[in-house]
């Protein structure tokens, strides 16, 4: 499965991803599985989805690849237990857990060896919730240009890159798998738009990232000259429930 960047590139974008990074409207959470026992959270982050799920969970343990990442979602949520590991390798024993969750991380994962994994440490019952912000801009001339200049500049990116049937992908290993969505939008100033952008992997590699974000500030500030980035999302989810 090619990456348009790297999953350890966010390692030293922790400050850009914790200001600027989107949250999840609370339909998401609402639509989530019963959260009152053990939940394990995968690719966490700076804790962007964790601040929510701490409110909700029995017991929360949250889990990254980068220890930058955790230690900033420690400062902000010091009651959450935090774990540096991958979602292929969990270490944690058997039937540990009623939910494992993850946002905007199932994408970057071999699903052939995690999906064993996250089975193995569910108990019988149990469900895996996974779920994407994407911006659902397409259309519109200011966000074409963009991926017209992301995918001139970086090879390997592609404005599709995680439209992938994750149900199918799924449905081997689990009882069930879900589906829900719903839109919303949030309005930013154009520096935390940029910050927003500069936290992004494939951005970082661009040829030229300064001449990137030169272009979309030019951009932005012609599509939204009262300097209110209106930026319309659209969030899947997707439950699958071990037998």
């Amino acid at each position: 499965m090619t990456q348009p960047g790297s999953p350890t590139a966010f390692e030293d974008l922790v400050d850009h991803y914790d200001a600027a990074r989107p949250a999840y409207p609370a339909a998401l959470f609402a639509a989530l599985p019963d959260l009152s026992g053990a939940v394990l959270e995968l690719g966490a982050g700076t804790g962007i989805a964790t601040r929510e799920l701490v409110k909700r969970s029995g017991s929360l343990v949250s889990t990254d690849l980068g220890p930058k990442m955790l230690a900033r979602l420690h400062e902000r949520s010091p009651q959450v237990p935090v774990v540096v590991s991958r979602a292929e390798a969990l270490p944690f024993t058997d039937g540990s857990f009623d939910v494992v969750c993850g946002a905007q991380m199932w994408h970057w994962v071999d699903v052939p060896v995690a999906t064993p994994e996250v089975l193995r440490v569910l108990r019988p019952g149990g469900a895996l919730a996974v779920w994407w912000n994407e911006v659902a801009a397409d259309g519109l001339p200011w966000w074409d240009a963009q991926q017209d200049r992301l995918e001139a500049g970086n090879p390997r990116y592609s404005r599709t890159y995680r439209a992938r049937d994750y149900r199918s992908e799924l449905t081997p290993y689990f009882a069930s798998v879900e589906h829900w969505t719903t839109r919303w939008e949030r309005v930013l100033d154009w520096p935390t738009y940029e910050r927003w952008l500069r936290s992004k992997s494939y951005v970082q590699a661009l040829d030229d990232v300064e001449t990137f974000i030169a272009a979309e500030q030019q951009s932005l500030g012609d599509a939204f000259p009262d300097g209110r980035i209106v930026e319309p999302f659209s969030v899947t989810l997707r439950i699958a429930r071990k037998p």
